[in-house]
């Protein structure tokens, strides 16, 4: 269909208008809970694939950063010098 066509709505919606009939409550529950279902294992899913991932990054760092013996010690005031 062009676009420079219009569409003529006209009697056939109409006549589908009349045929509209109610949803149960039962059916809409239904979708809400397999949407919920849903959107819950996704979010367990992205946590529990991320979570792993960080506690290795994080052992990692741990792993190759060396502690410097000769750093500021906890009694040295700012800007001394401690021996």
């Amino acid at each position: 269909m062009r676009d420079d066509q219009d569409t003529d709505p006209g009697e056939p919606i109409s006549a589908l208008a009349g045929l509209e009939q109610d949803v149960s409550t039962r059916f809409v529950n239904r979708i809400r809970r397999t949407v919920q279902r849903r959107t819950t294992l996704s979010q367990l899913a992205s946590f529990s694939l991320s979570i792993p991932l960080l506690v290795l990054r994080e052992l990692w760092s741990m792993l190759t950063t060396r502690p410097n013996p000769k750093g500021i010690r906890k009694d040295a005031d700012d800007g001394e010098k401690t021996s």
